[in-house]
């Protein structure tokens, strides 16, 4: 999914900077994402991980209680999904999430379903239409540069 959306990157409208990291140990405390070197996240303005289960959802907090983002921030994806043709893209709360210490290191993030279930069993399964519908998200976002657009009205506002 991650090399799909880089190589799209390469030949769209997108004005802003992409880093990538790939992350271990989500599922035991974020452990991965809680030691990634600060002075890489000093110039990042806004976090997507992509790793929730099921299907269309926008993560924007943990349990409804600590908050990863902003509505805004949320609504961007929202907006992406009906834009790309797939209006039932919904935020929604969620569970603990490398997005959580993204939010906690002060980036706004979202964690986005990519079609799997009954994770980190030996049923865990992944429906790959549902992650191109969640590369198809993306590529709308970032095409449209709708991230740039919101921290722009973020800041005249």
């Amino acid at each position: 999914m991650i090399l799909e959306i880089l190589d799209f990157i390469r030949h769209s409208r997108f004005q802003g900077t992409l880093k990538i990291a790939f992350t271990v140990e989500e599922e035991i405390g974020c452990l991965g994402s809680r030691h990634i070197n600060p002075t890489f996240l000093q110039d990042v303005d806004a976090a997507i991980a992509v790793n929730r289960r099921g299907t269309r959802d926008i993560v924007t907090s943990y349990a409804g209680i600590v908050p990863f983002c902003g509505d805004n921030y949320g609504r961007i994806f929202e907006t992406a999904g009906a834009l790309a043709g797939m209006p039932d893209w919904k935020m929604t709360h969620g569970g603990l999430s490398d997005a959580k210490v993204f939010a906690e290191f002060g980036i706004p993030a979202v964690n986005l379903s990519v079609g799997y279930q009954h994770e980190h069993t030996e049923f865990e399964t992944l429906d790959y239409k549902v992650t191109l519908e969640t590369v198809l998200l993306l590529e709308t976002v970032f095409e449209n540069n709708m991230i740039l657009e919101e921290l722009v009205a973020m800041c005249k506002g």
